[in-house]
């Protein structure tokens, strides 16, 4: 091994161990990826020049593992946002959820229950009982829970017809929201949102309700 690649072996593999420590005190995924993928690039380099094909193979391996959630994580907060800032969907966050289904007149959930996951609506309809709502197809539901103080449901769920959903645990959310804070700050807004919009709905059928009142 010429002196040069012995130099750079030497310069690559300590700018490899300060990205490799500085990734360990990474507050948030996406700068532990980028610089976990810098570690991987710089120990490719080194495992390349120093014929240490164990280190050459780990790191080939890593780095495009590294990319992939990178990208990801990247994908979903830009999705969040654009969700925030647009219309209310959450189509960003169907990749991390499981689908399920339930059968006509199936109670998915009762209100005052204790409350493990949210739900999203792709085919069928969703009647939350108490509010006289029914929720359509691209629907998130069941998340109100997740930000009470007991952890308990706020209405009952129930199924119009044949549905099929998408679930995610609040296990699941909370890792998401560590992930990337931003996340957490995103979904914060659009379950305000959520709110908003169900309680314009809650007005409008008490307005309904009182006008076939007034009209009898």
């Amino acid at each position: 091994m010429s002196d040069h690649i012995l130099y750079l072996v030497i310069a690559a593999s300590w700018t490899q161990s300060v990205a490799a420590v500085a990734s360990a005190y990474s507050k948030t995924m996406i700068r532990l990826r980028i610089a976990s993928m810098i570690a991987n690039f710089l120990g490719v380099i080194v495992g390349a020049a120093s014929g240490n094909m164990a280190v050459l193979v780990r790191h080939l391996i890593l780095f495009p593992l590294d990319l992939t959630r990178l990208r990801e994580m990247r994908k979903l907060v830009a999705s969040v946002k654009r969700a925030a800032d647009g219309e209310l969907k959450v189509e960003w966050l169907k990749p991390f959820m499981h689908p399920c289904s339930v059968k006509a007149g199936a109670l998915l959930f009762r209100k005052g229950e204790e409350a493990d996951r949210a739900y999203m609506l792709i085919e069928g309809e969703i009647e939350l009982s108490e509010m006289g709502i029914v929720l359509p197809p691209g629907t998130l539901f069941g998340e109100m829970a997740l930000f009470t103080t007991q952890g308990l449901r706020t209405a009952t769920a129930r199924a119009r017809d044949d549905c099929r959903l998408l679930s995610i645990t609040y296990e699941e959310f909370e890792q998401l929201y560590f992930q990337n804070p931003q996340f957490g700050l995103y979904l914060v807004r659009l379950i305000v949102r959520r709110c908003q919009t169900n309680m314009q709905q809650l007005e409008a059928v008490a307005w309904r309700g009182t006008t076939e009142d007034v009209g009898a």
